[in-house]
């Protein structure tokens, strides 16, 4: 695993993507192949009626463990997500491999550990799908292939020794 390069934690502070309050996102991408990145995202949704394609999740939301109706509604959907472990601020190329096999097949992904990173392998990843994550305290931030500076990032990743390539 390698920690995150100051320069990727630095542009990865501020959002990748269009930020928008959850109910223009549910509303914005109905219909879609979501990938619900965070414990709030993935049940903002699923309250909707709406289940994301993949739910990334770790219990927790601003490093504090989710309620118990967050958590009951994500094990409901997800009652044997695959599983992992990640710690805070280390991105992986067993996170790539992970995100291409469930952007394939869908499903929950229970991260122990932290799984906010998770939106970059994802994001990097997609083609017709939509990544959504939390940007705490303004909303939710919606990433889809196009409209987010994927060769910046897909550049320092790779120099950071990761094959962020499909």
């Amino acid at each position: 695993m390698a920690q995150i390069s100051e320069r990727l934690r630095e542009r990865l502070k501020k959002p990748l993507g269009k930020v928008v309050p959850f109910a223009e996102a549910a509303e914005m991408l109905k219909g879609k192949r979501v990938i619900a990145v965070g414990d709030e995202i993935a049940f903002n949704f699923l309250e909707k009626g709406e289940i994301p394609f993949v739910s990334v999740f770790d219990f927790n939301t601003l490093r504090v463990p989710v309620g118990d109706r967050v958590k009951g509604k994500l094990k409901e959907f997800y009652p044997k997500p695959e599983e992992t472990e990640k710690p805070a601020g280390e991105l992986n190329e067993e996170m790539f491999q992970i995100a291409k096999r469930l952007l394939e097949t869908g499903g929950g992904l229970y991260v122990k550990g932290e799984e906010d990173l998770f939106a970059l392998p994802f994001a990097l990843l997609i083609e017709e799908e939509v990544v959504v994550y939390g940007q705490p305290g303004e909303g939710c931030v919606i990433l889809e292939k196009g409209n987010f500076e994927k060769e910046e990032l897909e550049k320092m990743v790779n120099e950071m020794g990761i094959n962020a390539s499909p």
